[in-house]
């Protein structure tokens, strides 16, 4: 078990620093890019700093179940939880027994609690990024829509012209006729 609980803390770690150094590439790479959308800019800055902040409660999570395993916590936790199957159940456990059993569940109180901040972080930067490539997705759906209805409207006129023939071809609105000057 001691194994399996570092290298879970060790992953953690790991995943966490990961994320942050790639965050961090992405914020250096706004602060040099000149020609970028200011919604995308201002959708990305957001991303970044959730980010980042995911990945620091990530890394501090692994650090945290990293020190319970290398401080002897478990250890302890495991001796106690053991001693207590053992005696009988008229005899209450002492008072030191009692205060470690009391922090060690505040400890994976706030671990818990910081697993919950780091998914709902995660969930909020789903959301965020769903709903901005949503938005994306109809800007890019109503261009398109518009384009296909300009293409319609001119394979109209052109199928109109060519049911008429006493009409000829359209001439655009711009020219002018012109007419032979006069001697």
């Amino acid at each position: 078990m001691f194994f399996v609980g570092l290298s879970l803390a060790a992953s953690l770690i790991a995943f966490g620093v990961v994320t942050a150094l790639r965050q961090r590439r992405t914020r250096e790479r706004l602060r040099t890019e000149k020609f970028l959308p200011s919604d995308e800019r201002a959708y990305l800055r957001g991303q970044v700093r959730r980010r980042i902040f995911t990945s620091v409660l990530v890394a501090i999570i692994g650090a945290m179940i990293g020190w319970s395993y290398l401080s002897g916590t478990e250890a302890r936790a495991t001796e106690i939880a053991e001693r207590s199957r053992e005696r009988p159940a008229a005899e209450p456990p002492n008072d030191d027994e009692r205060n470690f059993v009391k922090g060690y569940g505040y400890f994976w109180l706030v671990v818990l609690v910081m697993l919950f901040l780091a998914v709902s972080c995660a969930i909020f930067d789903f959301w965020a990024t769903r709903c901005y490539w949503m938005a994306q997705y109809r800007i890019i759906k109503s261009e398109h829509e518009a384009k296909l209805q300009r293409d319609l409207a001119v394979y109209r006129r052109t199928k109109e012209n060519d049911r008429l023939p006493g009409l000829g071809p359209v001439k655009p609105d711009d020219e002018t006729e012109e007419t032979p000057p006069t001697t």
